[in-house]
């Protein structure tokens, strides 16, 4: 499957999911009352939002070559949907029972998964892509940490400050990621261009002018130059 086709299927069933929970908001107000089913369903929609796009920017990734990262955002995007869903339907007001855990777990899975994940994607020069496997890696720590103050109840105010001291940093790096990456660009002229490979005499250039011919190769595909007989 082509990163043009997943981008639609995406964008087709993100604008499934908004459809259906500006229809549940419209039903609520025409009834005159929010109900816990209509929460719980906008809810299960916004979930299944969040994991879908983890789930395409994992495959996308996969796609691109981090078969590494790709597949645990794809392996993770799963369990922790159901996680959260599972949380939404079976939540207990009263605050007995461990579901509203597991939904933390979840959403903590999922927001750590789509930061490394965009922030991958993002990047392009090598020291971006450092930059960008940082705020997935902080960010999978922050989740760990996050998830082990939630089971213990008992966290402290010591463990409250590293917590906010670990996100912080990992907003900061994925943030940087896009900006550096403009900045890096932008130093660089609209025509400029890199010699790939030369075949004699016959060479390939990279180039961002327009006069480029732009493929799209499918995942494993090269580039051949070969000259006729």
């Amino acid at each position: 499957m082509t990163r043009v086709r997943l981008s639609r299927i995406f964008w087709i069933g993100a604008a499934a999911i908004l459809v259906a929970a500006a229809l549940v908001a419209l039903v609520a107000v025409l009834r005159g009352d929010f109900s816990d089913s209509d929460g719980r369903i906008v809810g299960t929609l916004a979930a299944a939002l969040i994991a879908g796009s983890t789930l395409v920017g994992g495959l996308v990734l996969v796609e691109h070559g981090s078969r590494l990262l790709g597949w645990a955002a794809v392996t993770v995007s799963v369990p922790a949907f159901v996680a959260i869903v599972y949380s939404i339907w079976d939540f207990v007001f009263e605050g007995e029972g461990d579901s509203w855990r597991w939904g933390w777990a979840g959403i903590l899975a999922l927001i750590a998964a789509l930061i490394a994940v965009t922030a991958r994607l993002l990047a392009r020069s090598p020291a971006i892509v450092r930059l960008a496997l940082a705020a997935g890696t902080l960010a999978a720590v922050a989740a760990i940490a996050s998830y082990v103050a939630i089971w213990k109840d008992d966290s402290g105010d010591a463990m409250a400050r590293g917590l906010a001291v670990l996100w912080i940093l990992t907003g900061l790096a994925y943030l940087l990621v896009p900006v550096l990456q403009r900045f890096s660009s932008a130093g660089t002229p609209a025509g400029d261009e890199r010699l790939v490979a030369e075949l004699e005499g016959v060479e390939v250039v990279a180039t961002r002018s327009g006069r480029g011919v732009a493929v799209d190769l499918h995942p494993g595909e090269r580039l051949l130059l070969r000259r006729r007989s």
